[in-house]
């Protein structure tokens, strides 16, 4: 085979492409194997107290993470008649307030550096609060 003039035979192409084409797959994979995965907790508002889904033993409970976690907290609120929201004021993560029966979410990336953190309902925050402790 002739490129730009010169002969190459098809054991020396080989050796040229086959480690390009294995780079250029790893530059394109590299994004999806290196991004941090997104934890999910689920909690409900309800009794003036959030629940872990699935757990309504536990009121305000911690919620761990491990430090630098892509965290995604979605929050339903139960409470009829009442207004929720969730927040962590010291990340600076807050979610707008919920009407009964809506949901919403907020993401956020856990600090890199292990501590607990205040999450709140702010317009409850005397009663509905609890620890993020991140790991």
């Amino acid at each position: 085979m002739r490129i730009l003039g010169h002969d190459l035979s098809r054991a020396v192409l080989f050796k040229v492409a086959i480690p390009f084409v294995g780079v250029l797959l790893l530059a394109v994979a590299l994004p999806a194997l290196t991004s941090t995965p997104t934890r999910e907790v689920t909690l409900v508002a309800r009794g003036m107290a959030f629940y872990i889904e699935g757990d309504a033993g536990t009121p305000n409970p911690t919620i761990e993470v491990k430090a630098g976690e892509r965290v995604r907290i979605v929050l339903r609120n139960d409470d009829r008649g009442m207004r929720h929201d969730f927040a962590v004021p010291a990340l600076a993560a807050a979610m707008d307030a919920l009407r009964w029966n809506e949901s919403a979410d907020v993401i956020f990336d856990a600090p890199e550096t292990p501590g607990t953190y205040q999450y709140e309902c702010r317009p409850h925050r005397i009663m509905m609060r609890g620890v993020l402790r991140v790991y």
